[in-house]
């Protein structure tokens, strides 16, 4: 988070995805579930500079829920506004995985799930299972699924990648909430 001052801007804190590897997740630090893990380190690091990390736990075992932080004893939440440049808001996009994170993990940040993944606009519904399955990556099993049975010649880097760390698909849900545990106790 960072914010502007008259002699330049203040960044409070930083959170990246490659950081990811630090909490167990060695591979995969651009898809939306390690987005939304990236959204929840920013919010802990935050809070727990700020000392508020007690007050505001937040969501503290994702379920893709709409949720906003309310006022919890004598201080605010802290409120911080979700700024994504020239980058097209579009619905499942990976940025609000970080906003979804961030949200869950104790900040307040102003939103609507319009823009999260199981949204669907015809009929003005949210689904929170379907988000739920984003934020613990069931779509890179179901994507890598796909890769795996077609011709293993031709699959592309990152799936290799992902053999080559022993990468196990069925233990996808596990290992994000291994990550997030581990975010929550030491961010």
């Amino acid at each position: 988070r960072d914010y502007a001052r008259i002699s330049g801007d203040f960044v409070l804190e930083s959170a990246y995805g490659h950081e990811l590897a630090n909490f167990g997740l060695k591979v995969g630090h651009s898809n939306y579930a390690a987005c939304y893990a990236t959204g929840l380190l920013l919010a802990r690091r935050v809070l727990t500079k700020l000392g508020m990390d007690q007050d505001y736990q937040g969501v503290t075992a994702a379920d893709g829920a709409e949720y906003h932080v309310e006022a919890d004893g004598e201080r605010s939440p802290f409120r911080a506004y979700l700024d994504i440049g020239l980058a097209r808001a579009t619905t499942g996009a990976n940025i609000f995985g970080v906003l979804k994170g961030a949200v869950d993990g104790g900040l307040d940040i102003p939103h609507k799930c319009k823009r999260f993944p199981g949204y669907n606009a015809e009929e003005k519904s949210y689904d929170a299972d379907a988000h739920r399955a984003r934020i613990f990556g069931s779509h890179v099993s179901s994507w890598m699924d796909e890769l795996e049975e077609k011709d293993q010649g031709s699959l592309p880097a990152p799936v290799l990648r992902l053999r080559r760390c022993r990468y196990h698909l069925r233990g996808h849900r596990g290992m994000y909430e291994r990550v997030h545990a581990a975010i929550r106790a030491n961010p």
